[in-house]
């Protein structure tokens, strides 16, 4: 029989980590839930009751970390964190006795540090995009790990707060951002931000995720599914695509169609030659007019505990989507079909009864190929990055 997730919530105080008690909620996102959006910060909110009977409360601008406690599953792993943040709120509800009490602590994940991380003339010499986003990370004294990239930015001097300047090479890349947090033990630091580069080779192989709802072939390390959403046309289709970057001319590439459904980007691509190449991508990304996979919904009670991760054995696939879904590849059968996604953000629902995971997808099938033309640098739909 399968028993439900055990959510632990543990905050720094007074030298040391506490762990709260009767927790009765925990409600997670990280991520975006679009591949169009910039990045905010990962958040956290917790109830909590009687907490009259905590031996230390926890303030604003503690550490806090939520974590399932899994021993038995992964040898020399018990806790898979969901969320590593600060404290932002601590709101106290009082009831009629003390056993009445209730708690809503409200985390932020660390893209807050990058927000409130004032940068004043930075200057970023013309290279690609990981290099300014390490620039911005020691400039700022936060940890980063960067690589990938393919699109170069321009030089500039850069006053502004750190996730403003990351969502602009973010834009430039079609990178994605998410934090990490250590998987086998709980500390301080215990997560960085990780920058990884969007196109090309534009999942992280080295994860994905496997569903079936029994329509398509059966794969050893399938799991199920009971929710599946579906993104209109409308929300996922423009024939003409605009690139701004902030430094050179603006670049248009368009199906010359009307009516016209428009978008427009402000980035930092150095030169006229990559804006057009990347609009020219977008404009391939985003002409369909399929329905595509938005999000895919589970629980924990639906799978098997001990389903491994196919390219890493020793790992259960649902535990690893508590803390490493976002830019993995999911693969989902339904109803004869199959759809190759990429997870842009998870939201976790967590109580004593069950754990629902839901993971917001982009369409991987929509976004592999780049327009471009060029013997050298690629040809239509070569899935080859010209930049």
């Amino acid at each position: 029989m399968i028993t439900p997730y055990e959510w632990r919530v543990d905050f720094y105080s007074a030298g040391a980590w506490r762990t709260l008690g009767n927790i009765q909620a925990v409600n997670i996102f990280r991520g975006r839930r679009l591949q169009i959006d910039d990045y905010n910060a990962d958040t956290l909110t917790l109830e909590c009751r009687s907490p009259s009977t905590w031996t230390y409360t926890p303030k604003l601008g503690d550490k806090i970390v939520a974590y399932v406690y899994r021993p038995g599953v992964v040898v020399g792993v018990d806790k898979y964190p969901g969320f590593i943040g600060t404290i932002r709120d601590v709101d106290i509800n009082y009831g009629k006795i003390a056993s009445l009490d209730t708690v809503t602590i409200l985390g932020e994940g660390i893209q807050a540090d990058w927000g409130r991380a004032q940068l004043n003339g930075l200057v970023l010499t013309q290279d690609k995009t990981d290099e300014q986003v390490l620039d911005a990370a020691t400039a700022a004294g936060l940890g980063v790990a960067q690589y990938g990239a393919m699109s170069t930015a321009s030089a500039q001097t850069y006053t502004g707060n750190a996730l403003e300047l990351v969502n602009a090479l973010v834009r430039t890349e079609e990178a994605r951002i998410y934090a990490v947090p250590y998987q086998s033990s709980i500390s301080w630091p215990g997560t960085w931000l990780l920058y990884y580069r969007g196109r090309g080779s534009n999942i992280d192989l080295n994860t994905k995720w496997l569903f079936n709802d029994g329509t398509v072939t059966a794969d050893t390390y399938d799991n199920k599914y009971d929710n599946i959403v579906f993104r209109s046309s409308a929300d996922n289709y423009y024939n003409q695509v605009t690139i701004q970057p902030e430094f050179v001319a603006a670049q248009t590439a368009t199906l010359s169609a009307t009516p016209i459904f428009s978008w427009a980007k402000s980035t930092v691509d150095f030169s006229t030659a990559q804006a057009l190449s990347h609009a020219q991508w977008l404009l391939n990304n985003f002409q369909t007019k399929d329905s595509t996979v938005a999000a895919i919904s589970f629980t924990e009670m639906e799978q098997n505990d001990k389903l491994p991760n196919p390219f890493t054995t020793e790992n259960p696939q649902p535990l690893m989507m508590i803390d490493g879904a976002i830019s993995a590849g999911v693969t989902i059968g339904f109803r004869g079909t199959t759809y190759n996604c990429v997870c842009e953000g998870i939201s976790i629902t967590g109580t004593p009864e069950q754990t629902r995971i839901t993971l917001y997808l982009s369409g991987q099938d929509t976004n592999a190929y780049l327009v471009l033309n060029d013997a050298i640098y690629g040809k239509l739909n070569s899935n080859k990055l010209g930049f």
